[in-house]
């Protein structure tokens, strides 16, 4: 992967953390992973940059944690060529709305 490439999917996770949501198309993240078709392997190496960026806000265990409890979960919803994804920590409140 190119290294402006691996910077903007780190921006995007960052916007995630911060915003709640991001989002990606199905044309980036091919281009971006070099690939032909949407994978597993791409979506095990989001998964895992995902798991990177919280340990960056909130540390390690911190992090660990709140994943095994499912309190960082992401939600993803593809529509067309669109991935959009949503915090769970933020999509449970929804329901206080």
């Amino acid at each position: 992967m190119i290294r402006r490439h691996e910077e903007q999917i780190l921006n995007r996770f960052d916007a995630l953390y911060a915003n709640g949501w991001t989002e990606f198309t199905r044309d980036e993240l091919l281009l971006w992973y070099g690939l032909t078709k949407i994978t597993k392997t791409i979506y095990a190496d989001l998964c895992d940059r995902w798991r990177r960026t919280l340990e960056d806000y909130i540390g390690e265990k911190e992090a660990n944690q709140a994943l095994k409890n499912k309190e960082e979960k992401v939600l993803v919803i593809i529509k067309g060529e669109r991935f959009i994804l949503f915090r769970n920590s933020l999509c449970n409140n929804l329901s206080d709305l």
